[in-house]
């Protein structure tokens, strides 16, 4: 991990969106219940980093390139499917719009995607691209789908790489904040197990898998979280 004031870096939220919030469609339980408190504490340090750039997420080379993307299903028992409605404690909510704590702000970019990659059917890596993104922050849901295939193919992809003149490889960084991300109970497994499962078989291969609060120390400088 390197500093936002020295590296030029992104922050990729990915599907918090309130369809996820349904009771039983996913699964029996939900991994990481900080995840969406960890998720708030990363957006509020890129929007403060960048204010002191002086402005938005692409007012200056300094600042913190943020990238939402939103599933919209092409499924009809999905509820992630535009048009369709979720109640959550007596609430009637849009089924694909954000959770509160990942509602994007002026300036923000919004990818909208129907498959498993933030990268297929997007402009997101020619948005990471043209931006001279050098270090990606991952979050969001879920661990082992979309935030999983995201992951692989940004790596794959080389989205944060540049090669020098005589061929030599810069990799650029990964980042996957582990406790900003979640899953849940599948096949038999219990959701920490699949979620821990997933991020294992991500870590040093796709990504550097971190806490959210070294992010936060390491990239953003805060000290106390």
């Amino acid at each position: 991990m390197k500093p936002a004031d020295a590296t030029k870096t992104a922050l990729l939220v990915i599907d918090v969106q309130n369809g996820l919030l349904h009771p039983t469609h996913w699964g029996p339980s939900r991994s990481t219940p900080d995840c969406e408190e960890n998720i708030a504490l990363l957006l509020s340090a890129v929007r403060e980093h960048n204010k002191k750039q002086g402005g938005g997420p692409e007012s200056s080379s300094n600042s913190v390139a943020i990238c939402h993307v939103h599933h919209h299903s092409i499924y009809p028992n999905s509820p992630l499917r535009p048009g369709d409605q979720i109640e959550i404690n007596g609430q009637i909510l849009d089924a694909v719009q954000p959770m509160s704590v990942a509602r994007p702000e002026p300036g923000e970019k919004i990818f909208v995607k129907n498959v498993n990659s933030s990268f297929i059917g997007t402009e997101l890596e020619a948005y990471l691209r043209g931006q001279g993104v050098r270090q990606l922050i991952i979050v969001g849901l879920t661990t082992d789908q979309c935030v999983s295939t995201t992951t692989r193919m940004a790596s794959n992809l080389r989205v944060v790489s540049i090669t020098s003149p005589n061929g030599d490889l810069d990799e650029g960084d990964i980042i996957l904040a582990g406790d900003a991300c979640a899953t849940f109970a599948k096949g038999g497994y219990d959701a920490e197990t699949v979620h821990g499962v997933n991020l294992a078989s991500l870590n040093e291969e796709f990504a550097q898998v971190e806490r959210t609060q070294d992010v936060l120390r390491v990239v953003f400088g805060h000290s106390h979280v």
